[in-house]
């Protein structure tokens, strides 16, 4: 499975966008363990509470910003999300993804 976290907004808008990727099978087993659970528990959530693939502030301030997560397992699926609009599950993933280097530009 493969996690790509696409971010843009904020005062920098598209110029400071910054993608974070992920191949999570060459992850040690404790930390893609804890992605894959993270993973399917957002999949429940959704498919639970029948959430459409964007979440977004109704309001949105100019320094919030904009997420796309693309879950590539075979499938390729993406949610579009302001943290603040995330279920739990979603914020431990941009958490940590964002604690990965930027992938090159």
């Amino acid at each position: 499975m493969r996690l790509s976290l696409h971010c843009v907004g904020g005062f920098t808008g598209p110029a400071g966008a910054q993608t974070r990727s992920v191949d999570v099978e060459r992850l040690p087993a404790a930390a893609a363990a804890r992605l894959r659970a993270l993973v399917e528990a957002l999949a429940h959530e959704l498919d639970t509470a029948g959430r459409p693939p964007t979440l977004l502030k109704p309001h949105p301030q100019p320094w919030d910003f904009t997420y796309t997560l693309t879950i590539d397992d075979g499938t390729p699926r993406q949610v579009r999300f302001h943290v603040d609009a995330a279920p739990q599950p979603l914020r431990e993933i941009v958490e940590v993804l964002e604690a990965r280097p930027p992938d090159p530009a």
